[in-house]
């Protein structure tokens, strides 16, 4: 049932440390672990043997989480080299946060719009194709070795994530509208 919890995320996995992702694998060995640590199968077992499944089992969880978001998982590589987040870390690239600033603009636009719906969803392929060229320079700059843009690029990953969630929200909102 043991466990090394000093191994880091790729390891427990057994996948390469990478920012390119095999998801179905990931899946499959996460499934394969639960199975082997979840703490149903240790129901009848000591205190001591159920609270280590319990933190084995959330040690997974959290590794697959934590793998599965790309924003996570390229932040996740750069503390793996040793790079600091803190928690008021953002970008200071203005052209960036200005066009994050005129897309949220758009999404309001949009939302009165009498085609708002297809407006909308234009908006969310231009977020998609962002967070595709976001992720892409990420990854450039971490086999650069270039650690200070690649840490620009995870903070700006969030923004994209927040927009794609707004735009998902918005769809959704459309949508619910249309059919009521």
């Amino acid at each position: 049932m043991s466990l090394n919890f000093k191994q880091n995320y790729f390891e427990l996995f057994s996948l390469p440390v990478q920012f390119p992702l095999d998801k179905r694998l990931l899946a499959h060995n996460f499934r394969a672990l639960q199975s082997q640590h979840h703490p149903d199968r240790f129901a009848h077992g000591t205190d001591q043997e159920r609270r280590i499944a319990v933190q084995t089992t959330g040690y997974i969880n959290e590794a697959n989480e934590e793998l599965k978001s790309p924003r996570l998982r390229a932040r996740y590589l750069l503390i793996l080299q040793q790079v600091d987040f803190e928690l008021c870390d953002t970008t200071h690239d203005m052209l960036f946060l200005m066009h994050q600033m005129e897309t949220r603009e758009a999404l309001e636009v949009a939302e009165q719009a009498d085609n708002a719906l297809e407006q909308v969803d234009q908006i969310a392929q231009q977020v998609k194709h962002g967070v595709a060229s976001i992720e892409n320079s990420f990854q450039q700059h971490l086999q650069a070795g270039n650690l200070s843009e690649a840490k620009d690029a995870v903070l700006k990953m969030r923004f994209y994530e927040r927009l794609n969630d707004e735009a998902k929200r918005l769809q959704e909102k459309l949508e619910d509208e249309m059919f009521a």
